[in-house]
């Protein structure tokens, strides 16, 4: 699951799976009329005492490959996204909505337009594709219940079949040429990162939206048992000091953290420098508590990890961590300014805190915001 080479792998054991069930089928002189597959989703037309036979020789290719059959019933069978129907000799294929609450996004939810604008199109161009022309008001008039019952407004709705119909069917229509555009994932804020689109628009820029799981980080975010901290990958950690000089060396790795923290303790044993810990380790004799290790940052993407590194150490500065300072040659000097003003703040917030415990919460809440 999930690499590139898994469609194209199953779609050839499904080929293999058919030559030879096929060739089993035409030793024992059974035919089907009809057959067609998508993907693992095959359609068969063939004698009722037949079935169980294809079924069988079917499931005989491989013990982790078992079909399970369903049958017609009053002349309609569903496959896949549709219903189909036997008339007058002719199979007549309807649309079904998956979902049969008919619950889809809301309009009134906090999504980006365009997640919206995208929903209403999905199910408008299923139900013109999937059904044939004398069910396709039948259809159209499902879509128009569904999207109203999660409040879209009827002149969107109106809007958009129009122009989906006129896209499918209108052949004098003119495509637009495809202009070279870059894509930018941001998280979605509900009317900044629509203003933002507009300047980015400008400039060849377009945002692709990421939605914000609230429900899924406030209410289910506790159901599985954490990942102990030693477990954890994709993260910019720091490593404190044992002795009192407030020290710390700030590291970043992909791999899991207790690999990383085995390799300084190697190093730090064959006095290998490494890294400035080692370094430091070597020209001060101090010992690392590495059991203290702790996580600043959990970053999947490996250049946006070693950015967030990098600022980190930038941050702290020379005087705080044990670094070798050459992490920071990415950063342009343009950042300095912002980062002598969050290094001031970070100080001053640290000071007020340990001078008065009362106001630990309401700064702390102040230097998050």
């Amino acid at each position: 699951m999930g690499s590139p080479l898994s469609p194209v792998v199953a779609n050839l054991v499904m080929e293999r799976l058919e030559q030879e069930s096929m060739r089993k089928l035409d030793n024992k002189q059974i035919t089907m009329k009809v057959y067609r597959r998508y993907v693992d989703d095959c359609f068969c037309i063939a004698k009722h005492e037949h079935i169980e036979t294809i079924v069988e020789t079917f499931n005989e290719f491989h013990e982790k490959l078992q079909f399970t059959v369903e049958r017609e019933e009053n002349r309609k069978l569903k496959f896949l996204d549709m219903t189909l129907h036997k008339q007058n000799g002719k199979i007549v294929k309807v649309w079904t909505p998956k979902q049969a609450n008919g619950r889809y996004l809301d309009f009134n939810s906090e999504s980006p337009f365009q997640h919206k604008r995208n929903t209403a199109i999905a199910l408008i161009d299923r139900a013109i594709k999937l059904t044939d022309a004398d069910e396709r008001h039948n259809t159209i008039n499902t879509v128009k219940q569904i999207l109203r019952k999660n409040n879209y407004p009827t002149w969107f709705v109106a809007k958009l079949l129009k122009y989906r119909t006129d896209r499918h069917y209108n052949s004098l229509q003119e495509r637009e040429e495809k202009k070279e555009t870059k894509y930018v994932s941001t998280p979605y804020i509900q009317g900044l990162s629509e203003k933002l689109s507009k300047l980015l628009n400008k400039h060849g820029i377009s945002l692709a939206y990421q939605t914000r799981d609230k429900i899924k980080n406030t209410v289910f975010s506790r159901l599985k048992d954490p990942i102990p901290k030693q477990k954890t990958k994709n993260v910019v950690y720091a490593v404190p000091c044992g002795t009192d000089d407030g020290k710390v060396y700030v590291g970043q790795t992909g791999r899991m953290l207790e690999t990383r923290i085995n390799e300084h303790r190697t190093n730090i044993r064959k006095k290998e420098a490494k890294t400035g810990l080692t370094q430091h380790h070597i020209d001060e004799g101090h010992n690392f508590n590495f059991d203290k290790t702790e996580i600043l940052e959990k970053i999947e993407n490996q250049a946006s990890r070693t950015i967030a590194e990098a600022f980190h150490i930038k941050l702290l500065g020379e005087a705080r961590t044990v670094n070798m300072q050459r992490e920071c040659g990415g950063i342009d000097s343009a950042y300095n300014g912002l980062v002598c003003k969050l290094r001031s703040r970070t100080t001053r917030t640290h000071q007020q805190q340990t001078t008065d415990p009362e106001n630990d919460q309401h700064e702390t809440a102040e230097h998050n915001t």
